[in-house]
């Protein structure tokens, strides 16, 4: 989680370069993940989630305390009896709203819909846990709201301070933990809200194209040209507007011919662009692509699943959860607006923390039910067409067998 930011082109260049430090490797966002939970050595960080080689893990520890996404904490024997360094993660990767309105369409929609896939795996295993081992749920549940636009600011405003304080538990259960002594449970606290197509005006979005084949490329890593070249990310923000060329490109914004044309590929090969024509000029074959929107596939968030959890209400709220948010990804409503919400956040608590966690997001659902109400009134008097919205919320035991490093 990052301070919320003024920003302007050039400190966009500046944070997207730091964000592709953390895309460059996948192994690196888990790493990140896990120590702004609790402070690891590399070597402890490596018994417990893997990650190749403790010499991997290690090279990665120090390119992320070169940038700033970990910090050194102190020194510890390791097994071997060797003092090594413990640190902590000061931030997540995290996007405001300001900087997320300043990416191009198809890179918010891609990240987004890749987003989502992540978390639906999650919510999968912890709805399978929760039935065959019993381990502790808060529903979840789904809800569509009717709101005016001062309903959906508060709603949303709501959203975010409840998402904050997540965290904050966190830090209050680590405190009680070191004087009780008690384990703590890792948690996932989901927050889902957005706009649906439903009942609602479906905005205009660029006219992208589907990709040629879905790239091999960890989706982190084919993030990190994009961040770390303004060129590209230009590249990319001007197919998103109309078919463009690299020579039309060069003719524009300047760029010697093959560095622009090896951009240009290099977009291709990633997935951000893909061809949609060509023309003959003078002997030679002018290239013209679009930016790409991802494959909206989710038959793989339900497949193969057990009647003793399908029948489960949590796990028909997901199938509905998941239907919705394809339909407005699809729609062009999910990220109509960039104040939009989709996190899972990873935390550990302690039965204290979970309980007004708990709490917490009932409180909220409630405080969301009573504004619709609001809205509701204050549209009857003012005539304003409502704006359709989901909320999800939830809250689950993080399931074992994902925590594992790439």
């Amino acid at each position: 989680m990052t301070a919320r930011l003024s920003v302007d082109t050039e400190s966009r260049a500046a944070r997207l370069r730091r964000l592709a430090v953390l895309f460059a490797i996948e192994l690196r966002l888990k790493i990140v993940t896990e120590l702004y939970m609790r402070q690891m050595s590399p070597s402890q960080f490596f018994r417990e989630f893997g990650g190749g080689s403790v010499a991997r893990v290690r090279r990665q520890f120090k390119a992320l305390q070169k940038h700033g996404w970990l910090r050194y904490v102190r020194s510890a024997p390791s097994a071997s009896g060797k003092l090594e360094g413990i640190y902590r993660a000061p931030e997540l990767a995290y996007f405001d709203s300001e900087m997320w309105s300043l990416l191009p369409y198809s890179i918010r929609v891609a990240f987004s819909w890749n987003s989502f896939s992540q978390i639906a795996a999650h919510i999968r295993a912890g709805i399978e846990a929760v039935v065959s081992e019993e381990r502790p749920i808060r529903n979840l549940t789904l809800t569509p709201l009717r709101l005016d636009p001062i309903g959906r600011k508060r709603v949303l405003k709501a959203v975010d301070a409840q998402f904050g304080s997540v965290y904050e538990e966190q830090k209050d259960a680590l405190l009680r933990a070191s004087h009780t002594g008690e384990a703590l449970m890792r948690a996932s606290i989901l927050h889902i809200a957005f706009e649906s197509p439903v009942g609602g005006e479906v905005p205009i979005t660029p006219d992208l194209v589907d990709m040629e084949t879905e790239p091999m490329t960890p989706f982190p890593e084919r993030l990190f040209p994009v961040f770390d070249d303004e060129t590209c990310m230009q590249i990319v923000g001007e197919t998103n507007r109309r078919r463009l060329s690299a020579t039309q490109f060069r003719q524009e914004f300047g760029g010697q011919p093959s560095p622009v044309y090896r951009r240009f590929q290099k977009m291709r090969d990633y997935g951000w662009v893909r061809k949609v024509g060509e023309e003959k000029r003078r002997g030679a074959t002018e290239v013209f692509y679009r930016a790409t929107r991802p494959a909206f596939s989710d038959s793989g968030f339900w497949s193969d699943v057990s009647d003793s959890v399908s029948r489960t209400k949590n796990w028909k709220a997901f199938v509905r959860l998941s239907a919705s948010v394809k339909d407005a990804m699809k729609a062009g409503t999910f990220d109509s607006n960039p104040d939009r919400y989709l996190a899972l956040s990873f935390v550990r608590l302690d039965q204290q923390g979970w309980e007004r966690m708990v709490a917490e997001l009932d409180a909220l659902l409630a405080y969301i039910l009573e504004e619709q109400e609001r809205a509701q009134e204050r549209m009857r008097e003012t005539g304003e067409k409502p704006i359709s919205m989901l909320v999800a919320l939830g809250a689950f035991e993080s399931p074992k067998e994902l925590v594992k490093a790439p």
